[in-house]
């Protein structure tokens, strides 16, 4: 197998936000948050009322009813590549598109095209699931213990995958070992210093130092009481300190990321040097709307989308909800290829 690590040192200038837009009928658009415009010659071939189910190298995944997850890449000419049928061990009562919570890459299979591995969190339980693409067996998921559930985000970092959960609880473990894989916790379900014991989403990112950071979404009620009209409340992250095994040797709450910009929401987690984004805020998050606990957004759409600024807490927007986009699914974050050159739109 490849190295799993995942590194984001020679990201490009740009990240992007796939913006749905129902006026546009069936088309899905690409916004470029560094120049603030639509991008204007990405074809994206999902229907506009279609969740993506993650981002990540530049791929997009995608779910059929039959729960086949499809990658593609728009930045690139390259195939799709189409992934086992997700075998489910309790009922599916949410719906093909989000059932399938998140996708993860390890690496970009454009460099690494028969080495990569696909992490999946999955079903209302938020289970684990992976596969290893180029196996010989390669109908094959390794799914993790069914009682590991309520994972919210996952991360391949320095040759282990790294998971984070609901209850703020962090586990590791090696996907190239013996299978079943042999969990480590590294965290117990944790209150966080001011007794908080519940995030409403949870993140991995690794720094452009190469440091891991988790960072903690907490979500307050909106003024008309459903279960989707939430809003972000406050971010807090932790820097987690490893040994050479993996091993957490200290824990702190921390107003920087190393200096860069945290992009988190419906895909791959990740961050971005303040030097390849200098019209960004660094030791920011951007975000982007992406609770859901039983279906689909409805009534109210992704309308908590914005940043957050570590250092004083405050808030900024980057784009601006528009009502006709209230029953679409979320926006997500996409980061295209280093030497992609953007055209954008008029």
């Amino acid at each position: 197998m490849a190295n799993l690590e995942a590194s984001w040192a020679n990201l490009p200038k740009d990240c992007l936000s796939i913006v749905l837009d129902r006026k546009s009928h069936r088309k899905k658009k690409l916004y470029s948050l560094q120049n603030k415009r639509e991008v204007s010659d990405i074809k994206l071939r999902r229907r506009y009322t279609k969740r993506c189910c993650g981002s990540c190298y530049g791929w997009i995944a995608s779910v059929d009813k039959e729960f086949v997850i499809t990658l593609s890449n728009p930045f690139k000419d390259v195939p799709n590549i189409d992934l086992p049928k997700l075998e489910f061990p309790e009922k599916k009562p949410m719906g093909h598109q989000y059932d399938i919570q998140k996708v993860v890459l390890s690496a970009d299979p454009c460099s690494s095209p028969t080495s990569f591995v696909v992490g999946v969190i999955y079903s209302v339980y938020c289970r684990l699931a992976f596969h290893r693409y180029g196996d010989k067996d390669k109908d094959n998921w390794i799914h993790i213990d069914n009682n590991l559930t309520l994972i919210t985000d996952l991360i391949f970092h320095r040759n282990l995958v790294y998971v984070i959960g609901h209850r703020n609880n962090v586990l590791s473990f090696d996907i190239n070992g013996p299978e079943p894989p042999k969990l480590k916790t590294l965290l117990e379900e944790d209150h966080l210093h001011d007794g908080e014991a519940y995030s409403d989403r949870a993140y991995l990112v690794e720094s452009s130092m190469g440091n891991l950071f988790s960072i903690h979404r907490k979500l307050k009620s909106g003024d008309n009481g459903y279960s989707n009209d939430y809003l972000t409340k406050r971010f807090r992250v932790m820097k987690m300190v490893l040994d050479e095994n993996g091993e957490l040797l200290e824990r702190e709450e921390v107003k920087s990321i190393d200096g860069d910009l945290a992009f988190v929401g419906d895909n791959g987690s990740l961050t971005v040097a303040a030097k390849y984004f200098p019209q960004g805020q660094p030791n920011s998050i951007y975000y982007t709307d992406d609770y859901f606990d039983i279906g689909p957004y409805v009534p109210f759409g992704p309308r908590d989308n914005g940043i957050f600024h570590l250092e004083d807490g405050s808030f900024e927007q980057h784009y601006q909800f528009q009502s006709s986009h209230k029953r679409l699914p979320p926006y997500i974050w996409i980061c295209p290829p280093i030497h992609y050159v953007l055209q954008l739109g008029s």
